[in-house]
């Protein structure tokens, strides 16, 4: 059920008014991205919501299912962004295949004036949830949203028995401390996107399947796994948005393979251990 303030009600019962939709992104980094389809700039709620940017189209492919029960509800948004419209400073449909928007989280609000600009009688939140796939083209993409009804959808039973420790590195399972294990520097020249070089002298492997947080320049609020480090050069995953400029600080946090013996060795964590290393492989259980 929608909920609209008592003023809201008398304007929609009283006859003519106008209505823009106002969209919120706010992105894992944690920026926040304000945009309406109103042809003028439109405050709400204690933000401007800005017209100059891509346009947003829900009727030309744009589609919204709303479902009882635990079914995840769903939302697309079809953008349409102009030459000069940019994200972060990268070309807006560029930005989106290099997944700025990745895991972010989008609010989608209509508001109702008696007068263009005249937003006193409050919004109506349409939608709420997380982009989940981009499909980007030439000239638009299709922003598909679901809601948070998504975060139910995980494997149960939660805990395996399985060789290899069913824990998250440095979640409240594991309890080893994330700051402990985090070593800040900077990156050096000949860097990529993909490939970051720097000064650090760690053993080899000691971040494989850690992370590489950005935390200036470009990417800042941006993080990659690694998977593979030998001391001065990271190869990652996935390839930061946008590529670094020498000099950009960025924190490293050491990886788990997920074995017992790096957890003893490497992290000293070996009570809180949660794999099942000596449970016999099932061709030899009898």
């Amino acid at each position: 059920m929608k909920t609209a303030s008592s003023a809201l009600q008398t304007l929609l019962a009283g006859g003519q008014f106008y209505m823009a939709d106002l969209y919120t992104f706010t992105l894992v980094g944690g920026g926040v991205l304000r945009y309406t389809d109103a042809e003028i700039d439109v405050a709400a709620n204690g933000f401007t919501f800005t017209s100059e940017g891509p346009v947003f189209d829900r009727t030309n492919g744009g589609t919204a299912e709303w479902k009882l029960g635990l079914e995840v509800d769903t939302f697309d948004i079809t953008v349409l962004p102009g030459p000069d419209d940019t994200m972060n400073g990268a070309p807006f449909l560029s930005a989106l295949r290099m997944g700025m928007l990745d895991g972010a989280t989008v609010q989608v609000e209509r508001a109702f004036m008696a007068s263009w600009g005249d937003t006193s009688a409050g919004t109506v939140i349409l939608f709420l949830g997380r982009v989940g796939e981009v499909d980007a083209g030439r000239t638009q993409a299709t922003i598909h949203v679901n809601s948070h009804l998504e975060l139910f959808d995980i494997a149960m039973p939660r805990n395996l028995y399985q060789p290899s420790c069913v824990n998250t590195l440095y979640d409240g399972s594991c309890t080893a401390s994330r700051a402990a294990f985090a070593v800040t520097s900077s990156v050096a020249a000949g860097s990529s996107q993909t490939d970051v070089l720097c000064a650090l002298t760690q053993a080899a492997g000691w971040f494989d399947l850690g992370v590489l947080e950005a935390t200036g320049g470009g990417n800042a609020g941006f993080a990659r796994m690694v998977k593979c480090y030998t001391p001065g050069s990271f190869t990652l995953v996935s390839p930061f948005p946008v590529a670094f400029a020498v000099g950009d600080p960025f924190t490293a946090y050491a990886g788990c393979d997920k074995t017992q013996a790096t957890c003893q060795s490497k992290f000293n964590n070996l009570a809180h251990f949660k794999g099942f290393p000596y449970i016999p492989p099932p061709e030899t259980a009898r």
